[in-house]
């Protein structure tokens, strides 16, 4: 053990202390008051931090963490997080001694600050200080998971499926990057493993960015979109690459294309002076401050629960938009239908189509433009003629309606009519009390058929519509 009093010893803070590719020795003090030694619980030195380590308490051996060593093949990795019981027959009140002999060289990354914490307090498992906010955490997690779950179902519906997919990623690359966040509260993993998360985490950040600004560029519908995607993520790894620190990395991954965004969605809402656009804009900038304001904790739950908020409302502005699209296209449907049933009108009554009746061994031909209704009657169909003649056609309801156009509207199981002969709809009659019907039309020369109460609102939607 050293004396701590060479040339090379010097004094740092904890977040300076380096020992990645190198073995060193580090000594500190801590002021335990009176009233906690007299509490009787147990009592811990915890270190957290990428390095294997030794830890001696008022010149005690009290544990180790792997086995450090100035040679690297004879270093034992050690956890990224650990505990190390006290005795409290060694627990001085006020100042103690606290010497560690750590070493670092398992990771691929060089970190700016490897060493996070060396403290003293109630002995508990080494993650308990970072489980102490993983309840807030789950929350936004579950959310997203949630919403990862709605997206991959929504993405089967092929008019959905583009915005859905894309909503689909952003959520899982989300929840994946939580996770990886908290996964240190979870499990006291192996330092070097501290290197694949912080990669995992910026990345996820990143690709989180990426689908964001896709998002935004597919929606402006630019022409050259993979151009835009591309140059941004170009942009975006460059000063990923050049900022040090990976809590800034993380942050300047969503940052940069969230910028990129809000200035492409102010551009447009400017030049097409429209509400849908501001609100789109509004949202990205006020993102994109709320990442400036919340730098220094970027990896706290509030991110987690701001990005939740953001998908939320892009989700709530897209179904807005496709709820409009729907109801625009079944206008235009009905328009077309309507439009249709015109034509087929005006046809019925220039050229109306034929139907052949067998009847008392020869074949009739009657006209569509003739027949007022149409009855079921077992094996076959009483065709109520407008001169109140009656022919029947061998075969189903069903089978003559396929063959009659359009202007024949089923009211009912048994009854087929010629829209041309409807006068008028009633609800009150005096058969009505005989039968289940909900209505009855009225047809030409006080011809009446009932309307089955499933079929009334498409009756009388009909009539109000023609």
């Amino acid at each position: 053990m050293p004396s701590f009093s060479e040339a090379e010893c010097k004094t740092a803070h904890a977040s300076q202390i380096d020992p990645q590719n190198k073995a060193l020795w580090v000594k500190t003090t801590v002021n335990v008051a009176e009233d906690m030694l007299k509490d009787k619980q147990p009592h811990s030195v915890y270190l957290s931090g990428k390095a294997a380590s030794k830890v001696y308490f008022n010149g005690h051996y009290i544990g180790s963490n792997g086995s450090p060593n100035a040679i690297p093949n004879l270093e034992q990795v050690g956890k990224i997080d650990a505990m190390f019981y006290v005795p409290a027959k060694l627990i001085k009140p006020n100042s103690n001694e606290i010497i560690i002999e750590m070493s670092s060289h398992h990771g691929f990354l060089s970190l700016n600050s490897p060493l996070n914490f060396i403290g003293f307090g109630i002995y508990s498992a080494p993650t308990y200080f970072i489980q102490r906010n993983l309840g807030v955490s789950i929350v936004p997690l579950g959310a997203l998971l949630l919403g990862a779950i709605y997206f991959l179902v929504a993405s089967f519906n092929p008019r959905k499926r583009a915005n859905s997919l894309l909503f689909l990623l952003m959520t899982s690359f989300a929840s994946l990057q939580l996770f990886a966040e908290i996964s240190r509260a979870l499990y006291s993993y192996p330092y070097p493993f501290q290197d694949v998360r912080l990669l995992l985490i910026v990345s996820l950040s990143f690709l989180f960015g990426m689908c964001l600004l896709s998002f935004v560029v597919l929606k402006l519908k630019k022409s050259k979109p993979y151009w835009w995607i591309l140059t941004g993520g170009f942009l975006t790894l460059l000063i990923v690459w050049l900022i040090p620190g990976f809590d800034p990395k993380t942050a300047l991954a969503i940052f940069v294309p969230s910028v990129i965004s809000a200035t492409l969605l102010t551009m447009q809402a400017i030049r097409t002076k429209s509400k849908e656009w501001a609100l789109y804009a509004l949202l990205f900038v006020l993102f994109s401050f709320t990442i400036v304001l919340t730098l220094t904790t970027f990896h706290d739950a509030l991110f987690y629960y701001i990005i939740s908020a953001v998908l939320i409302v892009l989700f709530i502005l897209q179904a807005r938009k496709l709820n409009q699209e729907q109801k625009d296209k079944e206008a235009e449907q009905a328009l077309v239908a309507k439009l249709q049933f015109k034509l087929e009108q005006n046809q019925q009554k220039t050229e109306p189509s034929s139907i052949k009746i067998n009847s008392a061994g020869k074949i009739e031909i009657i006209t569509s433009d003739h027949i007022v209704f149409c009855k079921a009657a077992g094996d076959y169909v009483e065709m109520n003629l407008k001169n109140h003649q009656q022919r029947l056609f061998t075969g189903s309801l069903k089978e003559l309606e396929s063959t009659l156009p359009n202007t024949f509207l089923r009211v009912h199981r048994s009854y087929l009519v010629n829209v041309e002969f409807i006068h008028s709809l009633t609800t009150t009659s005096l058969k009505q009390a005989k039968t289940s019907a909900a209505g009855f039309l009225q047809l030409h020369d006080a011809m009446e058929v009932p309307v089955s109460r499933r079929i009334m609102p498409t009756v009388r939607n009909f009539i109000k519509q023609n």
